[in-house]
């Protein structure tokens, strides 16, 4: 099997590597910022969004070995870290929604 000798991989890697980023970072600052206001529903909506966040990274740096050939991954992707964003947007969209109505 011929290898992609281009840097797509890389790219896609990096681009899912800063979006889960981006949510942990997003889910601290709401955490931050509403914990006062919301209470303890707020910080696990945000928590388990920045605990998806994780898995995202993670997911996305195997993803990436197994495409640059280092690593065999045992299972297909089948979507789970594009839902695993949706949900962690979502769950920091109901945690900022949760502000507002207080």
């Amino acid at each position: 099997m011929v290898r992609d000798t281009g840097i797509s991989n890389e790219r896609t890697a990096l681009a899912w590597q800063r979006t889960a980023l981006s949510l942990v970072a997003g889910a601290a600052v709401v955490a931050r910022l509403g914990v006062d206001k919301a209470g303890p529903v707020l910080v696990v909506l945000v928590g388990l969004a920045a605990v998806l966040g994780l898995w995202i990274f993670v997911e996305s740096s195997g993803r990436y070995r197994h495409s640059a050939g280092s690593s065999v991954r045992v299972r297909g992707r089948g979507g789970r870290a594009a839902l695993a964003l949706t949900v962690a947007t979502v769950l920091i969209g109901a945690g900022e929604l949760l502000l507002v109505l207080r």
